[in-house]
């Protein structure tokens, strides 16, 4: 059975990765970039980024910079946290754009090139089921470019008003080993960003490390099996780990689901809720009964600490404990 169970999890955390890269944006943020001369640089304009911002309030904008050749596609979306009364428009500027409106004053322009505005315009929240979260977006941009050059995009509000915002770059989904195992990290900083307490971000992990602790202290009162080695104990603080971090994202899940309609985007999401929880349960038992593991029971346990890595279970720390666990020797009781 728990050959079976294991497997399953594998298949189902490989589903899952090949959906996700092909749906989620690699997430970066900006700050001092209120000038052309300081526009942020985006280094591979088609590939999937999400940048998350804040406008100052007044006659600003923030800007962004990317090289782009002809046949390529300009994709620009920005997305907005929260709706209080906040919502930027954009200007895409560059030698293959038309002019299709004024320019507000305080726009910075290079010189002999077009500028295009896109008003923002409320609409309704849009879920995103791998962060979790759901976000407005107001303005967007999608055009194949038809002349080689630098190429710009403001984000601003004629209002003076300001707020956070988020924007979204290119469309291939590509993500490095290292973009990909971060992602817990960065999504801290996307709750942080959106205006998240830190209390609540990390409540559900919390809840489940002071649980799992107080019912092994009292599994001990009760003379029942504990963890006895440091090999037993890794995998009981990793199990935590997992189960925990499974919970903050069904907690996430639950926020962003209230403000949007996910419909059956909220699948996808809820198995990466369910995948962290299974094997947390997993490491969980072999927690108290790991002394006489044999090979492949250890070659098992670093099977579920890379795939925690892989779904972004534990944040981080529990699959690495989880791996050195199962590959380091046996320690005595």
């Amino acid at each position: 059975m728990g050959g079976k169970v294991s497997t399953l999890v594998v298949l189902t955390t490989l589903t899952v990765l090949f959906i996700s890269t092909a749906a989620a944006h690699v997430p970066r943020t900006a700050s001092e970039n209120e000038s052309l001369e300081h526009a942020k640089i985006i280094d591979d304009p088609i590939k999937s980024w999400a940048i998350y911002a804040d406008l100052r309030e007044g006659d600003v904008a923030n800007y962004y910079q990317m090289e782009m050749e002809e046949g390529e596609r300009l994709y620009v979306s920005i997305l907005l946290p929260q709706n209080e009364g906040f919502v930027p428009d954009l200007a895409i500027m560059g030698p293959g754009i038309d002019q299709n409106d004024t320019t507000p004053d305080f726009i910075e322009k290079p010189e002999d090139v077009g500028v295009e505005i896109i008003k923002g315009e409320l609409d309704e929240r849009v879920y995103e089921p791998f962060t979790p979260g759901s976000y407005y977006h107001p303005a967007s941009y999608d055009q194949e470019i038809d002349k080689d050059g630098t190429y710009h995009v403001a984000v601003y509000n004629e209002e003076e008003t300001g707020g956070k915002y988020g924007l979204a770059v290119g469309y291939r989904e590509t993500w490095g080993p290292i973009e990909w195992i971060r992602l817990p990290i960065d999504v801290i900083q996307i709750r942080l960003w959106e205006g998240q307490p830190i209390w609540l971000i990390f409540a559900p992990m919390i809840s489940v490390l002071g649980t799992g602790f107080v019912w092994t202290a009292w599994r001990k009162n009760k003379n029942k099996k504990i963890p006895k080695n440091l090999n037993e104990w890794g995998l009981l603080i990793s199990s935590l780990l997992y189960i925990g971090s499974g919970a903050m994202m069904l907690m996430q899940t639950i926020i962003a689901a209230s403000t949007s309609s996910p419909g059956i985007a909220v699948i996808v999401t809820l198995i990466f809720v369910l995948i962290p929880l299974i094997v947390g349960y997993k490491l969980w038992e072999r927690s108290s009964d790991f002394k006489d593991a044999k090979r492949e029971d250890k070659i098992k346990i670093v099977i579920f600490g890379l795939v925690g890595l892989l779904i972004w279970a534990g944040l981080i720390v529990g699959p690495l404990i989880a791996m050195i666990s199962g590959i380091l020797p046996m320690e005595r009781s």
